[in-house]
C-alpha cells in the first residue's frame, strides 16, 4: 500500500512538471527570424527549387563608357587640328632648310667704245648676248647659281686705227668676230629682304667662271686714203679703205699692203685673214670671267618661282641680265597617314571591373 502511494505520488508529480518543462522547450518564433537548420537537416535537406527568372546578362558598356566606378575616370582627348594648307603665295623660307632652283637666264654685254679706244683708236661699242641654263642652290638668303652660258661675240666689220699711230692707211686693219664662247660659272649672292612678305630682295655678290672660245676672229690690213671711193670709213680723218687681198695690192700707190711698211710685221694680214687660237693673244683658247660688282633684285611671287634683275661690270664691259627659275620644293603631303588613335576601353573593362 505503500509502495502505491508512492508510486502515485511520483505520477502525480511529474504531471504537474510536464507542462512546464514543455514551455521553456517551445518559445514562440520571433517574425522574419529563420530557425538556424542543423548540420544533419542541412545534409539531409534537398536543394532549394532555382528561380525559373533567367538572371539578366550585364550590357557591355559603350565604347566611349568610362562610367565604370571600379575603372579609371579617362578623359576624351581633343581632336587633332587639322594640317595647314598649301599656300602658294606664303614665299618665306626657313634658314635651315635649302631651297632648289632651276631656269633660263639671259645677259647682255656691253663693251662700250670708250673702252675699246684703251687699247686701239675709232671701233664701236659692241653688244653680245649670252643665254643659259643656271642651278640656285639657295639657304639661309644665299644664292650659289651654278650657269652654263653660251656667249657670242660676233661684231660684223670694224675698223681700227693702231693706238697713238699716225692716221696713215697701214695703222689700219678690219676686225671681224664671229667668236662665241661657253662659260662655266657661278654667282655668290647675298640677300637682303625689301618686304615683309619676303617677295622682293636686294641681292650683291661677285661672278667668277671660265670660259672655252671657238669661232673665227679676222684681222686684215688696208688701204685708201682721203677722197678713195673705199668700202670702210673713218668720220674722224675723212678717209676711206678698203681690204687688202693679196700682198702689193695697193692701187693707190702709198704701199699699204706691203708687210714692210707695217711695223713688226711677221705674218701678212690681207685676204681675210684669220688669228689664230692659243693661249695668249687675239684669240685666247680659255679665256676667264669675272663679274664685280654683281648686284640687282631678285622677286618671288610664288614657292615655285623667282624672277632676277641684275646688272655689273666684268672683264668684258657692262652687263644687264634677267633670269627666270622654276622652284622644286613640292607640296607638303596632306593625305600621309597619321599615328593610329589609341584604342579606347570597350565593356570588357567595365566586365573585369565588376569581377
Amino acid at each position: 500500500m505503500r509502495r502505491y502511494s508512492l508510486g502515485a505520488t511520483l505520477v502525480l508529480v511529474a504531471l504537474a512538471i510536464a507542462p512546464l518543462a514543455l514551455a521553456q522547450t517551445t518559445k514562440p518564433k520571433k517574425k522574419g527570424a529563420k530557425p538556424a537548420a542543423s548540420a544533419s537537416a542541412s545534409a539531409a535537406a534537398p536543394d532549394p527549387t532555382p528561380d525559373p527568372t533567367p538572371t539578366p546578362t550585364p550590357t557591355p558598356a559603350a565604347a566611349d563608357d568610362t562610367t565604370n566606378s571600379d575603372a579609371p575616370t579617362k578623359k576624351a582627348l581633343p581632336d587633332t587640328p587639322p594640317e595647314k594648307a598649301w599656300d602658294v603665295t606664303d614665299t618665306r623660307e626657313d634658314p635651315s632648310k635649302r631651297y632648289y632652283f632651276i631656269g633660263l637666264r639671259y645677259r647682255g654685254d656691253v663693251i662700250p667704245k670708250f673702252l675699246i679706244n684703251a687699247f686701239v683708236d675709232d671701233g664701236a661699242t659692241i653688244y653680245s648676248n649670252a643665254v643659259g641654263l643656271e642651278l640656285d642652290s639657295r639657304k639661309d638668303g644665299f644664292s650659289t647659281v651654278f650657269n652654263l652660258t653660251l656667249q657670242n661675240y660676233n661684231t660684223g666689220d670694224l675698223l681700227f686705227l693702231q693706238k697713238d699711230k699716225l692716221t696713215t692707211a697701214n695703222n689700219y686693219s678690219v676686225v671681224n668676230s664671229s667668236l662665241n664662247a661657253v662659260y662655266a660659272a657661278v654667282d655668290l649672292l647675298w640677300s637682303v629682304p625689301l618686304d615683309t612678305a619676303h617677295h622682293w630682295d636686294f641681292e650683291y655678290g661677285i661672278g667668277v667662271g671660265l670660259g672655252v672660245v671657238f669661232g673665227d676672229l679676222h684681222d686684215n690690213w688696208v688701204y685708201g686714203g682721203a677722197n678713195f671711193p673705199g668700202q670702210y670709213y673713218d668720220p674722224t680723218t675723212n678717209q676711206h679703205f678698203n681690204q687688202c687681198q693679196t700682198v702689193n695690192s695697193d692701187t693707190t700707190g702709198a704701199g699699204a699692203c706691203n708687210p714692210a711698211n707695217h711695223s713688226q710685221a711677221t705674218i701678212n694680214k690681207v685676204g681675210n685673214y684669220s688669228e689664230p687660237a692659243g693661249i695668249a693673244g687675239p684669240k685666247p683658247i680659255l679665256f676667264p670671267m669675272v663679274n664685280f660688282p654683281d648686284i640687282g633684285l631678285r622677286y618671288k611671287p610664288v614657292k615655285n618661282f623667282e624672277a632676277r634683275l641684275g646688272l655689273g661690270f666684268s672683264l668684258t664691259g657692262f652687263w644687264f641680265g634677267i633670269s627666270g627659275d622654276y622652284g622644286l620644293e613640292k607640296e607638303e603631303d596632306s593625305t600621309s597617314p597619321t599615328k593610329p588613335a589609341p584604342k579606347k576601353d570597350t565593356g570588357a573593362a567595365s566586365t573585369r571591373g565588376m569581377l
